[in-house]
């Protein structure tokens, strides 16, 4: 009886380990595909701005990217882009922004606009970072990508406190030419007519 006992014992701790390794085997074999499948799709920041809304309080927060994909099959798939928007003082997430419903994708290659609104004025250094998924939002489909903006240096809108009665001081005239300033003047003519 000792020895039947031993047999199941046996065969029991094979399935177990043969299980084991195949789950491990197959996570691993889709963990490779996935990062096949994000070292073929590349994206990277064409321009990161933001800027003060006009009718509103807030900055809207842009960022394009190029993104060139590697694997043809998701052309004329629904993928979408995420764009996280961190504090970039204590990395706090401030705010995720994705198209609502994904987007076909076209071509291999192309540009992307993202695009969020940020209406807290205390905020003011922040970082974004962007990827390309699956229209779920559940698969990376590319490199994440960061740029760093100050929303503390971004210009007002408006001059304050100049009403338009108020008139400003002439600039004062330029000082006169002199004739090797004329000459520098229409060489440097001449070179942008080239």
């Amino acid at each position: 009886m000792n020895k039947f006992a031993d047999n199941r014992m046996t065969i029991t701790v094979f399935l177990g380990l043969t299980s084991l390794l195949g789950f491990i085997l197959f996570s691993s074999s889709s963990e490779v595909e996935l990062l096949a499948q994000q070292q073929q799709s590349t994206i990277s920041i064409v321009r990161a701005t933001a800027l003060p809304l006009v009718n509103s309080e807030g900055n809207q927060v842009k960022v394009v990217i190029n993104y060139s994909i590697g694997d043809e099959s998701i052309v004329g798939q629904k993928i979408n882009a995420v764009m996280g928007i961190y504090d970039r003082i204590n990395g706090t997430l401030i705010k995720l922004s994705s198209f609502p419903d994904g987007f076909n994708l076209n071509n291999t290659q192309g540009t992307i606009q993202l695009a969020s609104t940020l209406t807290d004025p205390m905020i003011q250094n922040i970082s974004t970072i962007v990827t390309l998924t699956n229209a779920q939002k559940t698969e990376k489909y590319s490199n994440d990508v960061r740029s760093d903006l100050d929303l503390s240096a971004i210009l007002p809108i408006a001059l304050p406190g100049i009403t338009l009665n108020e008139t400003l001081a002439a600039p004062p005239p330029p000082p006169p030419a002199s004739a090797s300033s004329a000459e520098d003047d229409s060489d440097s003519n001449s070179d942008e007519d080239q």
